[in-house]
C-alpha cells in the first residue's frame, strides 16, 4: 500500500486511514480539516456493534455492501478518538465518504 499523505504533509502509518474533510470540524477543542481513524480492534465491535455488514449476490465478484448507522457513527468516533459532537457536525458528505472508506479499508474482506 502506498504511504497515505494527508494535507499537512507528514507520513501516515498504513493502520492510520486519514480522511480529508470539505468542512472542517472542530475536535478535542481544535479546528480540523481531516480525521485520522486508526484501525479498529475486537473491543471496538463489542463497544460499537459491528457497523458494515457485505451480502455476496451469486453472479457478482463484489459484494454488497451496507452499513448499519448508529453503529457506524459510534465507530468513527472511537476510532478518530474525537467526541460524538465532532461526528454530528460533519458534513453530509464527509460523513458518507468517512464511512465508505472505513468499510473498504478496514471491513472488507480480502
Amino acid at each position: 500500500m502506498a504511504e497515505e499523505k494527508p494535507a499537512n504533509g507528514e507520513p501516515v502509518a498504513d493502520n492510520v486511514l486519514v480522511v480529508p474533510l470539505r468542512k472542517a470540524v472542530i475536535a478535542n477543542g481544535d479546528e480540523v480539516k481531516e480525521l485520522r481513524f486508526r484501525e479498529p480492534t475486537g473491543a471496538d465491535i463489542e463497544r460499537c456493534g459491528t457497523p458494515v455488514s457485505f451480502e455476496w449476490v451469486a453472479g457478482s465478484d463484489v459484494p454488497k455492501m451496507s452499513y448499519e448507522n448508529k453503529s457506524m457513527f459510534a465507530m468513527m468516533s472511537t476510532l478518530a478518538m474525537v467526541p460524538p459532537s465532532t461526528i454530528r457536525m460533519m458534513n453530509a458528505k464527509d460523513w458518507e465518504l468517512a464511512a465508505l472508506m472505513i468499510a473498504h479499508r478496514f471491513f472488507l474482506p480480502d
